[in-house]
Protein backbone atom coordinates (compact mmCIF):
# COMPACT_ATOMS: atom_id res chain seq x y z
CA UNK A 1 0.00 0.00 0.00
CA UNK A 2 1.33 3.82 -1.14
CA UNK A 3 2.07 5.49 1.91
CA UNK A 4 0.62 9.74 1.58
CA UNK A 5 3.29 11.79 1.56
CA UNK A 6 3.03 13.82 5.27
CA UNK A 7 4.79 17.09 3.36
CA UNK A 8 3.00 18.86 0.46
CA UNK A 9 5.46 18.91 -2.14
CA UNK A 10 4.41 23.10 -2.58
CA UNK A 11 4.97 23.79 1.29
CA UNK A 12 8.61 24.83 -0.18
CA UNK A 13 7.79 26.67 -2.60
CA UNK A 14 5.11 28.63 -0.64
CA UNK A 15 7.98 29.10 1.99
CA UNK A 16 10.11 30.82 -0.64
CA UNK A 17 7.19 32.80 -1.94
CA UNK A 18 6.82 34.48 1.71
CA UNK A 19 10.19 34.56 2.55
CA UNK A 20 11.77 36.28 -0.81
CA UNK A 21 9.40 39.27 -0.63
CA UNK A 22 10.17 39.92 3.24
CA UNK A 23 14.05 39.64 2.74
CA UNK A 24 14.08 42.07 -0.83
CA UNK A 25 12.13 44.45 1.51
CA UNK A 26 14.29 44.36 4.58
CA UNK A 27 16.85 44.94 1.76
CA UNK A 28 15.66 47.61 0.14
CA UNK A 29 14.41 49.53 3.03
CA UNK A 30 17.82 49.41 4.35
CA UNK A 31 19.26 50.38 1.38
CA UNK A 32 16.78 53.47 1.25
CA UNK A 33 18.08 54.76 4.72
CA UNK A 34 21.66 54.34 4.25
CA UNK A 35 20.90 56.01 0.69
CA UNK A 36 18.84 58.74 2.90
CA UNK A 37 21.99 59.20 5.66
CA UNK A 38 24.41 59.72 3.32
CA UNK A 39 22.30 62.29 1.56
CA UNK A 40 21.86 64.14 4.51
CA UNK A 41 25.43 63.73 5.73
CA UNK A 42 26.72 65.60 2.37
CA UNK A 43 24.10 68.11 2.19
CA UNK A 44 25.45 69.42 5.64
CA UNK A 45 29.06 69.66 4.46
CA UNK A 46 28.00 71.20 1.64
CA UNK A 47 25.61 73.66 3.86
CA UNK A 48 28.52 74.35 6.53
CA UNK A 49 31.37 74.65 3.29
CA UNK A 50 28.66 77.34 1.89
CA UNK A 51 27.79 79.28 5.03
CA UNK A 52 31.89 79.34 5.95
CA UNK A 53 32.50 80.62 2.74
CA UNK A 54 29.77 83.56 2.71
CA UNK A 55 30.86 84.32 6.37
CA UNK A 56 34.65 84.11 5.60
CA UNK A 57 33.26 86.44 2.50
CA UNK A 58 31.34 88.74 4.41
CA UNK A 59 34.71 89.59 6.83
CA UNK A 60 37.27 90.28 3.91
CA UNK A 61 35.07 92.40 1.85
CA UNK A 62 33.97 94.89 4.91
CA UNK A 63 36.97 94.32 6.97
CA UNK A 64 39.71 93.61 4.63
CA UNK A 65 38.62 95.49 2.05
CA UNK A 66 38.23 92.00 -0.82
CA UNK A 67 37.11 92.77 -4.18
CA UNK A 68 36.34 90.11 -6.81
CA UNK A 69 40.04 89.00 -6.80
CA UNK A 70 40.00 88.39 -3.33
CA UNK A 71 37.15 86.75 -3.63
CA UNK A 72 38.16 84.20 -6.76
CA UNK A 73 41.67 83.40 -4.10
CA UNK A 74 39.12 82.31 -1.15
CA UNK A 75 37.34 80.34 -3.74
CA UNK A 76 40.77 78.73 -4.91
CA UNK A 77 42.02 77.68 -1.42
CA UNK A 78 38.47 76.48 -0.48
CA UNK A 79 38.69 73.89 -3.12
CA UNK A 80 41.99 72.89 -2.07
CA UNK A 81 39.51 71.08 1.60
CA UNK A 82 39.11 67.32 1.13
CA UNK A 83 36.54 65.86 -0.57
CA UNK A 84 35.98 69.43 -2.60
CA UNK A 85 35.99 68.72 -6.11
CA UNK A 86 34.83 72.67 -7.26
CA UNK A 87 33.33 75.73 -5.97
CA UNK A 88 31.81 78.56 -7.85
CA UNK A 89 29.88 81.52 -8.05
CA UNK A 90 27.57 82.01 -11.14
CA UNK A 91 25.24 84.65 -12.41
CA UNK A 92 21.84 83.82 -12.51
CA UNK A 93 21.93 83.96 -16.61
CA UNK A 94 24.61 81.09 -15.67
CA UNK A 95 27.52 83.32 -16.35
CA UNK A 96 30.76 81.45 -14.02
CA UNK A 97 31.91 84.71 -12.07
CA UNK A 98 34.20 83.19 -9.66
CA UNK A 99 35.88 78.94 -9.96
CA UNK A 100 38.21 77.08 -7.94
CA UNK A 101 39.28 76.92 -11.66
CA UNK A 102 41.06 79.78 -13.02
CA UNK A 103 39.90 78.53 -16.45
CA UNK A 104 36.61 78.56 -15.82
CA UNK A 105 35.95 82.47 -15.26
CA UNK A 106 33.97 83.88 -17.69
CA UNK A 107 32.40 80.91 -19.18
CA UNK A 108 29.14 79.60 -19.07
CA UNK A 109 28.07 77.27 -17.06
CA UNK A 110 26.16 74.54 -19.23
CA UNK A 111 24.33 72.90 -16.88
CA UNK A 112 22.86 75.83 -14.80
CA UNK A 113 19.55 74.49 -13.00
CA UNK A 114 16.45 76.00 -14.48
CA UNK A 115 14.92 79.29 -13.06
CA UNK A 116 12.31 77.39 -11.40
CA UNK A 117 14.85 75.11 -9.76
CA UNK A 118 16.49 78.22 -8.23
CA UNK A 119 15.51 79.85 -5.52
CA UNK A 120 16.24 83.78 -3.92
CA UNK A 121 15.60 83.07 -0.50
CA UNK A 122 19.12 83.35 0.70
CA UNK A 123 18.45 80.82 3.52
CA UNK A 124 16.73 78.23 1.08
CA UNK A 125 19.90 75.38 0.71
CA UNK A 126 19.17 73.01 -2.42
CA UNK A 127 21.27 70.25 -4.15
CA UNK A 128 21.57 67.76 -7.11
CA UNK A 129 23.60 64.70 -8.03
CA UNK A 130 25.25 65.36 -11.18
CA UNK A 131 27.61 62.81 -13.58
CA UNK A 132 31.24 64.21 -13.93
CA UNK A 133 34.08 62.98 -16.07
CA UNK A 134 36.72 62.70 -13.28
CA UNK A 135 34.62 61.83 -10.25
CA UNK A 136 31.76 59.69 -11.63
CA UNK A 137 28.98 61.51 -10.00
CA UNK A 138 29.83 65.14 -7.79
CA UNK A 139 27.41 65.74 -5.35
CA UNK A 140 26.52 69.59 -5.77
CA UNK A 141 25.03 71.75 -2.94
CA UNK A 142 24.16 75.58 -3.92
CA UNK A 143 21.85 78.55 -2.82
CA UNK A 144 21.87 82.38 -3.80
CA UNK A 145 25.32 84.10 -2.48
CA UNK A 146 24.78 86.66 0.00
CA UNK A 147 28.09 87.93 1.23
CA UNK A 148 26.18 91.34 3.08
CA UNK A 149 23.31 92.10 5.35
CA UNK A 150 22.12 95.19 5.37
CA UNK A 151 20.15 94.26 8.40
CA UNK A 152 21.85 95.62 11.46
CA UNK A 153 24.77 97.83 10.18
CA UNK A 154 25.52 101.19 11.14
CA UNK A 155 25.03 103.59 7.70
CA UNK A 156 28.39 105.49 8.45
CA UNK A 157 30.57 102.11 8.80
CA UNK A 158 28.93 100.62 5.62
CA UNK A 159 30.14 104.02 4.02
CA UNK A 160 33.67 103.79 5.32
CA UNK A 161 33.96 100.37 4.30
CA UNK A 162 32.70 100.96 1.00
CA UNK A 163 35.12 103.78 0.46
CA UNK A 164 37.92 101.77 1.75
CA UNK A 165 36.84 99.14 -0.99
CA UNK A 166 36.50 101.94 -3.36
CA UNK A 167 40.22 102.79 -3.37
CA UNK A 168 41.03 99.30 -4.02
CA UNK A 169 38.99 98.54 -6.81
CA UNK A 170 40.78 98.83 -10.43
CA UNK A 171 39.73 101.86 -12.48
CA UNK A 172 40.47 100.63 -15.87
CA UNK A 173 40.63 96.99 -17.66
CA UNK A 174 43.79 96.15 -19.50
CA UNK A 175 42.21 97.52 -22.72
CA UNK A 176 42.06 100.69 -21.30
CA UNK A 177 37.59 100.13 -20.80
CA UNK A 178 35.81 101.03 -18.00
CA UNK A 179 35.42 97.77 -15.52
CA UNK A 180 33.40 97.64 -12.75
CA UNK A 181 34.27 94.44 -10.27
CA UNK A 182 30.99 92.13 -9.81
CA UNK A 183 30.74 92.13 -5.97
CA UNK A 184 30.43 96.17 -5.99
CA UNK A 185 26.54 96.08 -6.52
CA UNK A 186 27.21 94.33 -2.92
CA UNK A 187 28.80 97.49 -1.16
CA UNK A 188 27.17 100.13 -3.14
CA UNK A 189 23.58 99.33 -2.23
CA UNK A 190 23.70 99.40 1.32
CA UNK A 191 21.24 101.69 1.68
CA UNK A 192 18.17 100.98 2.12
CA UNK A 193 17.13 103.30 -0.49
CA UNK A 194 18.75 101.63 -3.27
CA UNK A 195 17.84 98.56 -5.42
CA UNK A 196 18.89 95.57 -4.52
CA UNK A 197 22.16 94.27 -5.22
CA UNK A 198 22.63 91.54 -8.35
CA UNK A 199 21.37 87.66 -8.06
CA UNK A 200 24.76 85.24 -7.84
CA UNK A 201 24.53 81.64 -6.94
CA UNK A 202 27.34 79.74 -5.21
CA UNK A 203 27.63 76.17 -5.92
CA UNK A 204 29.97 73.65 -3.98
CA UNK A 205 30.78 70.48 -6.01
CA UNK A 206 31.61 67.62 -3.30
CA UNK A 207 33.47 63.68 -3.64
CA UNK A 208 31.53 61.13 -3.63
CA UNK A 209 33.91 58.38 -3.59
CA UNK A 210 34.00 57.90 -0.13
CA UNK A 211 30.34 57.45 0.38
CA UNK A 212 30.02 55.55 -2.78
CA UNK A 213 32.58 53.16 -1.53
CA UNK A 214 30.43 53.27 1.86
CA UNK A 215 27.31 52.84 -0.23
CA UNK A 216 29.08 49.46 -1.75
CA UNK A 217 30.55 48.46 0.92
CA UNK A 218 27.04 49.01 2.93
CA UNK A 219 25.51 47.26 -0.32
CA UNK A 220 27.51 44.23 -0.46
CA UNK A 221 27.26 43.96 3.71
CA UNK A 222 23.61 44.28 3.05
CA UNK A 223 22.78 42.14 0.31
CA UNK A 224 25.50 39.07 2.00
CA UNK A 225 23.14 39.52 5.31
CA UNK A 226 19.70 39.21 3.48
CA UNK A 227 20.98 35.97 1.46
CA UNK A 228 22.52 35.17 5.02
CA UNK A 229 19.32 35.09 6.31
CA UNK A 230 17.27 34.13 3.64
CA UNK A 231 19.88 30.87 2.99
CA UNK A 232 19.70 30.40 6.89
CA UNK A 233 15.55 30.48 6.77
CA UNK A 234 15.37 28.37 3.88
CA UNK A 235 18.03 26.19 5.03
CA UNK A 236 15.82 25.88 8.37
CA UNK A 237 12.87 25.33 6.81
CA UNK A 238 14.17 22.79 4.23
CA UNK A 239 16.02 20.87 7.19
CA UNK A 240 12.35 21.33 9.11
CA UNK A 241 10.91 19.75 5.70
CA UNK A 242 14.07 17.27 5.64
CA UNK A 243 13.55 16.13 9.30
CA UNK A 244 9.62 15.55 8.76
CA UNK A 245 10.68 13.45 5.37
CA UNK A 246 13.41 11.49 7.17
CA UNK A 247 10.68 9.98 10.12
CA UNK A 248 8.18 9.44 7.31
CA UNK A 249 10.90 7.64 5.58
CA UNK A 250 12.21 6.16 8.07
CA UNK A 251 8.93 4.55 9.56
CA UNK A 252 7.76 3.98 6.00
CA UNK A 253 11.23 1.98 5.86
CA UNK A 254 10.64 0.14 9.09
CA UNK A 255 7.62 -1.14 7.88
CA UNK A 256 8.55 -2.15 4.92
CA UNK A 257 11.87 -3.99 6.28
CA UNK A 258 9.56 -5.59 8.86
CA UNK A 259 7.21 -6.93 5.76
CA UNK A 260 9.99 -8.04 3.93
CA UNK A 261 12.01 -9.97 6.79
CA UNK A 262 8.30 -11.66 7.41
CA UNK A 263 7.99 -12.18 3.34
CA UNK A 264 11.61 -13.60 3.45
CA UNK A 265 11.46 -16.01 6.62
CA UNK A 266 8.17 -17.35 6.29
CA UNK A 267 8.90 -18.17 2.36
CA UNK A 268 8.43 -21.75 1.28
CA UNK A 269 11.85 -21.41 -0.65
CA UNK A 270 15.61 -21.50 1.11
CA UNK A 271 17.00 -18.16 0.50
CA UNK A 272 20.91 -18.11 1.41
CA UNK A 273 23.26 -14.62 0.35
CA UNK A 274 26.85 -14.50 0.40
CA UNK A 275 29.46 -12.20 0.20
CA UNK A 276 32.10 -11.38 -2.28
CA UNK A 277 34.59 -13.61 0.09
CA UNK A 278 31.95 -16.22 0.10
CA UNK A 279 31.03 -15.92 3.40
CA UNK A 280 27.39 -16.52 4.59
CA UNK A 281 25.36 -13.37 5.68
CA UNK A 282 21.78 -14.33 6.43
CA UNK A 283 19.27 -17.53 5.73
CA UNK A 284 16.12 -17.77 6.28
CA UNK A 285 14.14 -20.45 8.20
CA UNK A 286 13.40 -22.59 5.09
CA UNK A 287 17.08 -22.55 4.29
CA UNK A 288 17.91 -23.70 8.09
CA UNK A 289 15.24 -26.32 7.74
CA UNK A 290 16.89 -27.66 4.69
CA UNK A 291 20.88 -27.35 5.30
CA UNK A 292 20.42 -27.12 8.73
CA UNK A 293 20.82 -25.01 11.47
CA UNK A 294 24.47 -24.94 11.91
CA UNK A 295 25.68 -23.86 8.23
CA UNK A 296 28.92 -21.44 8.45
CA UNK A 297 30.45 -22.00 4.82
CA UNK A 298 29.29 -22.81 1.60
CA UNK A 299 28.91 -26.39 0.37
CA UNK A 300 31.61 -26.51 -2.43
CA UNK A 301 28.93 -26.87 -5.15
CA UNK A 302 27.56 -23.65 -4.04
CA UNK A 303 31.22 -22.29 -4.88
CA UNK A 304 30.84 -24.01 -8.38
CA UNK A 305 28.04 -21.99 -8.74
CA UNK A 306 29.73 -18.57 -7.67
CA UNK A 307 32.49 -19.25 -10.22
CA UNK A 308 29.96 -19.27 -13.05
CA UNK A 309 28.32 -16.87 -12.27
CA UNK A 310 31.65 -14.58 -12.45
CA UNK A 311 32.09 -15.52 -15.51
CA UNK A 312 28.78 -15.58 -17.33
CA UNK A 313 27.87 -12.35 -15.09
CA UNK A 314 24.42 -13.84 -14.55
CA UNK A 315 21.99 -15.79 -13.20
CA UNK A 316 22.11 -19.54 -12.89
CA UNK A 317 19.77 -21.91 -12.65
CA UNK A 318 20.89 -25.99 -11.77
CA UNK A 319 19.63 -28.74 -10.19
CA UNK A 320 21.76 -29.87 -7.03
CA UNK A 321 22.40 -33.20 -4.91
CA UNK A 322 23.79 -31.99 -1.48
CA UNK A 323 25.16 -34.31 0.95
CA UNK A 324 24.16 -32.01 4.12
CA UNK A 325 25.68 -34.67 6.64
CA UNK A 326 26.53 -38.16 6.54
CA UNK A 327 23.91 -40.42 4.62
CA UNK A 328 21.95 -37.70 4.25
CA UNK A 329 21.44 -36.24 1.17
CA UNK A 330 18.92 -33.43 -0.11
CA UNK A 331 18.02 -32.59 -4.18
CA UNK A 332 17.65 -29.06 -4.79
CA UNK A 333 16.29 -26.81 -7.22
CA UNK A 334 18.65 -23.62 -7.15
CA UNK A 335 18.19 -20.37 -8.81
CA UNK A 336 21.81 -18.59 -7.72
CA UNK A 337 21.99 -14.45 -8.66
CA UNK A 338 24.82 -11.84 -8.72
CA UNK A 339 23.38 -8.92 -6.46
CA UNK A 340 24.68 -5.53 -7.76
CA UNK A 341 25.39 -1.89 -6.53
CA UNK A 342 26.30 0.91 -8.29
CA UNK A 343 27.81 1.03 -11.29
CA UNK A 344 27.22 -2.65 -11.67
CA UNK A 345 29.39 -3.96 -9.08
CA UNK A 346 28.31 -7.50 -7.77
CA UNK A 347 28.59 -6.95 -4.08
CA UNK A 348 27.14 -10.35 -3.09
CA UNK A 349 25.16 -13.41 -4.48
CA UNK A 350 21.35 -14.95 -3.50
CA UNK A 351 21.02 -18.46 -3.79
CA UNK A 352 16.83 -19.74 -3.93
CA UNK A 353 16.23 -23.30 -3.69
CA UNK A 354 13.58 -25.83 -3.06
CA UNK A 355 13.69 -29.12 -1.59
CA UNK A 356 13.34 -31.70 -4.39
CA UNK A 357 14.00 -34.54 -2.57
CA UNK A 358 10.54 -36.18 -1.84
CA UNK A 359 9.45 -34.87 -5.57
CA UNK A 360 12.57 -36.49 -7.07
CA UNK A 361 12.45 -39.73 -5.21
CA UNK A 362 8.59 -39.99 -6.22
CA UNK A 363 9.39 -39.50 -9.56
CA UNK A 364 12.33 -42.03 -9.59
CA UNK A 365 9.94 -44.59 -8.30
CA UNK A 366 7.18 -43.60 -11.06
CA UNK A 367 9.22 -44.17 -13.87
CA UNK A 368 10.44 -47.62 -12.14
CA UNK A 369 7.12 -48.64 -11.82
CA UNK A 370 6.24 -47.15 -15.13
CA UNK A 371 9.16 -49.31 -16.89
CA UNK A 372 8.43 -52.73 -14.52
CA UNK A 373 4.94 -52.74 -15.55
CA UNK A 374 6.07 -52.53 -19.09
CA UNK A 375 8.34 -55.22 -18.62
CA UNK A 376 5.89 -57.08 -16.99
CA UNK A 377 3.73 -57.15 -19.44
CA UNK A 378 6.00 -57.64 -21.80
CA UNK A 379 8.02 -60.38 -19.87
CA UNK A 380 4.46 -62.89 -19.56
CA UNK A 381 4.20 -62.82 -23.23
CA UNK A 382 7.66 -63.85 -24.26
CA UNK A 383 8.09 -66.03 -21.41
CA UNK A 384 5.15 -68.18 -22.52
CA UNK A 385 7.04 -68.27 -26.19
CA UNK A 386 10.21 -69.21 -25.05
CA UNK A 387 9.55 -72.09 -22.88
CA UNK A 388 7.66 -74.50 -25.64
CA UNK A 389 10.63 -74.24 -27.56
CA UNK A 390 13.22 -74.77 -25.00
CA UNK A 391 11.30 -78.04 -23.69
CA UNK A 392 12.12 -79.43 -26.97
CA UNK A 393 15.52 -78.61 -27.03
CA UNK A 394 16.23 -80.32 -23.51
CA UNK A 395 14.23 -83.24 -24.99
CA UNK A 396 16.31 -83.93 -27.88
CA UNK A 397 19.41 -82.96 -25.78
CA UNK A 398 18.96 -85.40 -23.28
CA UNK A 399 18.34 -87.82 -26.11
CA UNK A 400 21.75 -87.13 -27.92
CA UNK A 401 23.29 -87.47 -24.61
CA UNK A 402 22.22 -91.12 -23.89
CA UNK A 403 22.55 -91.79 -27.26
CA UNK A 404 26.37 -91.47 -27.91
CA UNK A 405 26.53 -91.91 -24.11
CA UNK A 406 29.84 -94.15 -25.20
CA UNK A 407 31.65 -90.98 -27.19
CA UNK A 408 32.44 -88.66 -24.11
CA UNK A 409 32.78 -85.21 -26.14
CA UNK A 410 29.05 -85.73 -27.50
CA UNK A 411 27.83 -86.50 -24.12
CA UNK A 412 29.58 -83.38 -22.68
CA UNK A 413 27.92 -81.47 -25.32
CA UNK A 414 24.41 -82.62 -24.94
CA UNK A 415 24.84 -82.77 -21.17
CA UNK A 416 26.42 -78.27 -21.28
CA UNK A 417 23.27 -77.84 -23.74
CA UNK A 418 20.55 -79.40 -20.66
CA UNK A 419 22.04 -76.85 -18.02
CA UNK A 420 21.40 -74.22 -19.93
CA UNK A 421 18.06 -74.75 -21.14
CA UNK A 422 17.66 -74.96 -17.54
CA UNK A 423 19.21 -71.48 -16.49
CA UNK A 424 17.37 -70.33 -19.17
CA UNK A 425 14.40 -72.02 -17.82
CA UNK A 426 15.16 -70.64 -14.22
CA UNK A 427 15.13 -67.16 -15.40
CA UNK A 428 11.75 -67.55 -17.75
CA UNK A 429 10.48 -68.82 -14.40
CA UNK A 430 12.20 -65.42 -12.29
CA UNK A 431 10.34 -63.16 -15.08
CA UNK A 432 7.36 -65.01 -15.11
CA UNK A 433 6.93 -64.89 -11.11
CA UNK A 434 8.34 -60.73 -11.78
CA UNK A 435 5.65 -60.52 -14.16
CA UNK A 436 2.50 -61.81 -12.63
CA UNK A 437 0.58 -60.52 -9.75
CA UNK A 438 2.65 -60.98 -6.47
CA UNK A 439 0.44 -62.12 -3.83
CA UNK A 440 1.05 -61.22 -0.10
CA UNK A 441 0.50 -62.83 3.29
CA UNK A 442 0.99 -60.77 6.28
CA UNK A 443 0.62 -62.06 9.61
CA UNK A 444 3.11 -61.38 13.09
CA UNK A 445 6.89 -62.43 12.53
CA UNK A 446 8.97 -61.93 15.21
CA UNK A 447 12.01 -59.34 13.90
CA UNK A 448 14.45 -60.61 15.41
CA UNK A 449 14.27 -63.95 14.28
CA UNK A 450 13.30 -62.91 10.96
CA UNK A 451 16.94 -61.38 10.09
CA UNK A 452 18.72 -63.96 11.77
CA UNK A 453 16.85 -66.96 9.90
CA UNK A 454 17.72 -65.06 6.58
CA UNK A 455 21.15 -65.12 8.02
CA UNK A 456 21.63 -68.65 8.01
CA UNK A 457 20.37 -68.81 4.71
CA UNK A 458 23.70 -67.36 3.61
CA UNK A 459 25.78 -68.31 7.03
CA UNK A 460 27.39 -70.01 4.24
CA UNK A 461 28.88 -67.62 1.94
CA UNK A 462 29.67 -65.84 4.33
CA UNK A 463 32.57 -68.48 6.18
CA UNK A 464 33.78 -68.97 2.98
CA UNK A 465 35.04 -65.19 2.51
CA UNK A 466 35.99 -64.70 5.96
CA UNK A 467 32.70 -61.49 6.15
CA UNK A 468 31.97 -60.91 9.49
CA UNK A 469 28.21 -59.15 10.38
CA UNK A 470 26.78 -57.27 12.55
CA UNK A 471 23.41 -56.96 14.00
CA UNK A 472 21.60 -54.08 15.41
CA UNK A 473 17.95 -54.29 16.26
CA UNK A 474 16.89 -50.89 18.47
CA UNK A 475 13.32 -51.19 18.47
CA UNK A 476 10.53 -51.71 21.20
CA UNK A 477 8.87 -54.26 19.05
CA UNK A 478 8.68 -57.49 18.92
CA UNK A 479 6.48 -58.45 16.54
CA UNK A 480 5.75 -56.71 13.30
CA UNK A 481 2.96 -57.29 11.01
CA UNK A 482 4.81 -58.63 7.75
CA UNK A 483 4.73 -61.54 5.38
CA UNK A 484 7.63 -63.27 6.41
CA UNK A 485 8.53 -65.22 3.59
CA UNK A 486 8.80 -62.41 1.59
CA UNK A 487 11.28 -60.18 3.59
CA UNK A 488 13.20 -63.57 4.03
CA UNK A 489 13.07 -63.57 -0.03
CA UNK A 490 14.17 -59.13 0.05
CA UNK A 491 16.75 -59.94 3.13
CA UNK A 492 18.20 -62.98 0.76
CA UNK A 493 18.43 -61.20 -2.52
CA UNK A 494 20.23 -57.84 -0.42
CA UNK A 495 22.99 -60.08 0.95
CA UNK A 496 23.69 -61.81 -1.97
CA UNK A 497 24.55 -58.71 -3.67
CA UNK A 498 26.22 -57.72 -0.63
CA UNK A 499 28.75 -60.98 -0.46
CA UNK A 500 29.43 -60.24 -4.09
CA UNK A 501 30.41 -56.70 -3.61
CA UNK A 502 32.52 -57.64 -0.74
CA UNK A 503 36.06 -58.66 -0.50
CA UNK A 504 37.68 -61.17 1.71
CA UNK A 505 37.23 -60.17 5.69
CA UNK A 506 34.85 -57.48 4.48
CA UNK A 507 31.76 -56.24 6.89
CA UNK A 508 27.97 -56.77 6.52
CA UNK A 509 25.87 -54.80 8.68
CA UNK A 510 22.11 -55.27 9.60
CA UNK A 511 20.46 -52.51 11.26
CA UNK A 512 16.89 -52.08 12.44
CA UNK A 513 15.76 -48.99 14.45
CA UNK A 514 12.01 -47.01 14.90
CA UNK A 515 11.19 -44.20 11.99
CA UNK A 516 9.37 -41.17 12.94
CA UNK A 517 6.62 -42.89 11.99
CA UNK A 518 4.41 -44.81 15.07
CA UNK A 519 3.75 -47.72 12.85
CA UNK A 520 6.87 -47.83 10.91
CA UNK A 521 10.53 -49.47 11.01
CA UNK A 522 13.65 -49.08 9.17
CA UNK A 523 15.84 -51.83 8.01
CA UNK A 524 19.46 -50.93 6.97
CA UNK A 525 21.63 -53.46 5.05
CA UNK A 526 24.90 -51.83 4.64
CA UNK A 527 28.35 -53.27 3.06
CA UNK A 528 32.18 -51.90 3.13
CA UNK A 529 32.62 -53.43 -0.82
CA UNK A 530 33.32 -51.65 -4.16
CA UNK A 531 30.29 -49.88 -3.97
CA UNK A 532 28.01 -48.84 -6.83
CA UNK A 533 28.94 -46.00 -9.41
CA UNK A 534 26.58 -42.72 -8.97
CA UNK A 535 25.85 -42.61 -12.78
CA UNK A 536 24.28 -46.30 -11.86
CA UNK A 537 22.10 -45.48 -8.83
CA UNK A 538 18.94 -44.25 -10.88
CA UNK A 539 19.05 -47.66 -12.72
CA UNK A 540 19.76 -50.21 -9.80
CA UNK A 541 15.76 -51.81 -9.14
CA UNK A 542 15.20 -51.80 -13.00
CA UNK A 543 14.87 -55.37 -14.67
CA UNK A 544 18.13 -57.17 -16.44
CA UNK A 545 20.40 -54.06 -15.36
CA UNK A 546 23.28 -55.79 -13.38
CA UNK A 547 26.70 -55.00 -12.31
CA UNK A 548 27.74 -58.59 -12.03
CA UNK A 549 28.76 -60.82 -15.07
CA UNK A 550 26.23 -64.25 -13.29
CA UNK A 551 23.59 -62.09 -12.51
CA UNK A 552 20.13 -61.86 -14.25
CA UNK A 553 19.28 -58.74 -13.23
CA UNK A 554 16.05 -59.44 -11.73
CA UNK A 555 17.26 -59.72 -7.52
CA UNK A 556 16.63 -55.99 -7.11
CA UNK A 557 13.40 -55.18 -9.28
CA UNK A 558 12.10 -58.54 -7.19
CA UNK A 559 12.79 -56.89 -3.92
CA UNK A 560 11.07 -53.02 -5.22
CA UNK A 561 7.94 -55.09 -6.18
CA UNK A 562 8.21 -56.93 -2.88
CA UNK A 563 8.63 -53.91 -0.60
CA UNK A 564 6.03 -52.03 -3.20
CA UNK A 565 3.67 -54.70 -2.54
CA UNK A 566 4.07 -54.56 1.51
CA UNK A 567 3.41 -50.87 1.25
CA UNK A 568 7.33 -49.73 1.74
CA UNK A 569 9.82 -48.35 -0.25
CA UNK A 570 12.97 -48.74 -0.81
CA UNK A 571 16.04 -46.19 -1.37
CA UNK A 572 20.09 -46.98 -1.85
CA UNK A 573 23.03 -45.09 -1.02
CA UNK A 574 26.07 -45.60 -2.53
CA UNK A 575 29.71 -44.37 -3.46
CA UNK A 576 32.23 -45.97 -5.57
CA UNK A 577 34.96 -47.65 -3.16
CA UNK A 578 33.24 -46.78 -0.13
CA UNK A 579 29.80 -49.23 0.19
CA UNK A 580 26.53 -49.59 -0.24
CA UNK A 581 23.67 -49.23 1.69
CA UNK A 582 19.84 -50.22 1.05
CA UNK A 583 17.02 -48.64 3.26
CA UNK A 584 14.14 -50.07 3.56
CA UNK A 585 11.08 -48.33 5.33
CA UNK A 586 8.18 -50.41 6.25
CA UNK A 587 5.00 -50.44 7.50
CA UNK A 588 4.27 -52.87 10.35
CA UNK A 589 0.64 -52.41 11.99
Amino acid sequence: MKKRSLVSPLLPVGVLLILLPIFTFMTLDRLERQKEFFTQQLLEKGTALIRTFEAGTRTGMFTMRWGAPRIQAMVFETALQPEVVYVMIVSREGKILAHSDMDQVGQDMGDMPRPEDLSPDPGRILYRIKPSDEEGEVFEVYKRFVPVRREGMHRGRMRAMQMMHDEDLPRENPEGQESRDWSRPYLENQRNDLPDPAEHYIFAGLSMKKERLAKERFLKETLFRGLFWFILGCAGMIALLAFQAYRAARASLTQVKAFSDQVIQNMPSGLVTMDRENRITSMNQAARDILGPDLTRPFPEMTDLIREMESSQKQVNKDMNLEIAPGRRVFLDVTASPVRAFENEITGYVFLFRDLTQISELKKQVETNRRLAAIGKLAAGVAHEIRNPLSSIKGFATYFGKRFEKNEDDRETALIMVKEVERINRSITQLLEFAKPLAVEKKDVDLREMIDHSLKLIHHDLEQKGIKTEVAVDTARTLIHTDGDRMNQVLLNLYINAVAALEKGGTLAVSVKDTDRKDGVEIRVRDNGTGIDEAFLDQIFDPYVTGRPTGTGLGLSIVHRIIENLGGNIRVESKKGRGTCFIINLPVS
